[in-house]
């Protein structure tokens, strides 16, 4: 239901945003509603089996207007260890977003390319953001002239992340607005969303949400 709410955003702003970054971008779910909504999409996936199928997915929907890439997004560009959750690859991650009791059960750990947040919300108006408890780094790599054109729309992954979010963008004077509140402005700790159960995070330098 969370994800069909996010659905009619990207539909009901179909004409203000052009160019939409989907970062962790899975199978490809998101990336195929934005090209369908008209939006000019780039998707990054590092998981490569997902990315198997994101391309497959792309092909079959004839989503002619997204570009893949085969590459997480961190705070700088390199290549970082990523640890898949065998059973759940919903939950993989780069090594260190996730506390250690999400490492239970079995896993496979390989390295992936990643790549610096800078020059990707440079182009974007839009980001989509759902990185298994990677956000914190990065949007604490991005600064107030970065969200002076572009808004995110984020999957928060826990309570540590979400606190330092909250006073990161505090201190730079750019708002939050949570699905928590029924997106109304996040003016205490305790509006954030601390998990996926919470809903999104919308974060602008909008008075308010755009609906």
């Amino acid at each position: 239901f969370d994800e069909l709410i996010i659905f009619s955003f990207y539909w009901a702003n179909r004409n203000r945003y052009k160019r939409v970054v989907d970062i962790g971008a899975n199978i490809g779910l998101h990336s195929i509603i934005l090209d369908k909504c008209g939006f000019e999409v780039k998707a990054y996936e590092p998981d490569p089996e997902h990315f198997r199928l994101l391309e497959k997915n792309l092909e079959l929907n004839q989503c002619l207007r997204v570009k893949p890439f085969n590459a997480a997004v961190s705070s700088k560009k390199g290549d970082f260890e990523f640890i898949r959750v065998l059973g759940n690859t919903t939950g993989s991650h780069l090594a260190g977003s996730k506390p250690s009791q999400y490492l239970q059960g079995d896993l496979e750990k390989f390295m992936v390319r990643v790549e610096s947040i800078k020059p990707i919300i440079v182009w974007a108006d839009l980001l989509k953001i759902d990185v298994e408890g990677h956000e914190k780094d990065v949007l604490l790599a991005t600064s107030k002239k970065d969200w002076s054109s572009t808004d995110a729309i984020v999957e928060v992954g826990n309570a540590k992340n979400a606190q330092e979010i909250f006073n990161y963008f505090k201190k730079i004077g750019v708002n939050l607005f949570a699905q928590k509140i029924n997106w109304q402005s996040v003016e205490r700790f305790e509006q954030m969303p601390t998990s996926y159960k919470d809903g999104s995070l919308f974060i602008t330098s909008k008075d308010k949400m755009p609906w």
